[in-house]
């Protein structure tokens, strides 16, 4: 099932994201990205909503790296011939984990470029001891392969499992509509946004496919698999050495992930704020790197406060409030079909109208299903926080008019 899940979810969640976001992002440069598109398509509230709920969702989304960190941490740690102390307390471990959200936040504010420079090198360093591992162990999914694919379901379990993993896997592969915010600060986005787009999809499909087919032949019983469970398929299949690798790998991993999170999501609240609709501390802007110092030391903060969570409770917070930001997206691509035919669009999705609307209602259909599948089984407290954290953006959208009026502005 986990196989299935990750061929079919970059097919009908990762692709439609991708093609709208490589044809918005193309047409429409501007920091902020997706906030703008909708804007500009539905109007100011909806252009609120969705750049709140990302925000919003970003909260979420970068705690689950310090989560991570900590877990390969431990890893490492045990390799290495200690036993780490964090491991006996929750508070330890929240605070171990911000030692990747100081120095990450630091690297934000020295600027985009930067941060790109240091996503290159995370990549590199995390990508190598996988390849490593896919090589040393391809030969055992290909010596026996039914081993990886059955059962099909792990013995005992239910429909549960299906949506927890469907909400793992949406998480894997969700995001790529988060380039778009930092547009304003890429050369030439018209050429290399669509372009980082094609490539990126079926990379990181790969990236999860391969050494899942090596992990699930080596890993048969269902509860080795937790966070930091990598580590054993790597001491399995390469040896102890090969075991500390892919530990090292999975604290650079969270590191790079939480970088890329706070630099994509902190534009929003800047312009948010630039819009008015936000406190104007968010506008501030470093005064040598120019980065947004304001908006990224506030959701820094966010991000320290929500990592005390757990992984599963967060991924369903953060796939559907992500979800709903994600649908007005859709339908701004296809009101901005209509509204503005001769906008000019570098990469354009072909097919017409009709597939544009496609293009949107297949990630729609299936993140309905998910949340209606994980709310009827064990996630019912998960779906009402991310019920709660939609309802804040009507709030905030409020408070934020009403004080614009006081000071005399006027909607755009």
């Amino acid at each position: 099932m986990a196989l299935l899940l990750l061929l079919l979810t970059p097919i009908f969640w990762s692709t439609p994201a991708a093609l709208m976001t490589a044809e918005l992002a193309s047409a429409i440069p501007e920091e902020g990205g997706y906030y703008v598109w909708v804007k500009r398509a539905l109007g100011q509230p909806w252009g609120f909503l969705c750049g709140w709920w990302t925000w919003v969702f970003s909260w979420v989304d970068a705690a689950i790296y310090p989560t991570l960190f900590v877990a390969y941490l431990g890893r490492f740690w045990g390799l290495v011939g200690h036993s780490p102390a964090f491991d006996s307390s929750p508070w330890l471990k929240w605070l171990v984990g911000l030692a990747i959200i100081i120095p990450i936040t630091i690297l934000n504010l020295l600027g985009t470029k930067r941060v790109g420079e240091g996503s290159i090198s995370f990549f590199i360093l995390l990508l190598t001891p996988f390849v490593l591992l896919v090589l040393f162990g391809i030969s055992q999914f290909l010596t026996n392969p039914g081993a990886a694919t059955h059962p099909f379901v792990a013995p005992g379990s239910d429909s549960g499992a299906f949506s927890v993993g469907l909400f793992a896997v949406m998480w894997n592969y969700l995001g790529w509509d988060s380039m778009s915010s930092v547009a304003g600060e890429v050369e030439n986005p018209q050429k290399n946004i669509p372009k980082a787009l094609m490539v990126g999809v079926p990379l990181v499909a790969l990236t999860y496919i391969l050494p899942t087919l090596v992990g699930l032949a080596v890993l048969r019983k269902p509860d080795q698999w937790d966070e930091g469970a990598w580590v054993q398929v790597a001491i399995s299949v390469g040896g102890h050495w090969l075991g500390i690798a892919i530990a090292a790998a999975g604290i650079v991993s969270s590191a790079g992930m939480f970088s890329a999170t706070l630099l994509a999501c902190s534009r929003i609240p800047f312009v948010l704020a630039q819009d008015g609709y936000l406190p104007s501390g968010l506008t501030k802007l470093h005064p040598r790197f120019g980065s947004p110092v304001g908006a990224i030391l506030v959701s820094a903060c966010f991000y320290t406060v929500f990592s005390f969570q757990s992984f599963n409770d967060l991924t369903v917070v953060d796939v559907v409030v992500y979800s709903a930001a994600l649908t007005l997206e859709f339908v701004a691509l296809v009101v901005l079909r209509k509204k503005e035919p001769n906008l000019e669009r570098p990469f354009k999705i072909r097919g017409g109208f009709a597939v544009s609307i496609l293009v949107g209602l297949i990630p729609t259909v299936l993140i309905m299903a998910a949340v209606v599948n994980r709310f009827q089984e064990k996630g019912k407290v998960a779906m009402v926080v991310s019920i709660l954290a939609l309802m804040t953006g009507p709030i905030v959208y409020g408070l934020g008019a009403f004080s614009r009026r006081n000071r005399g502005e006027v909607a755009s």
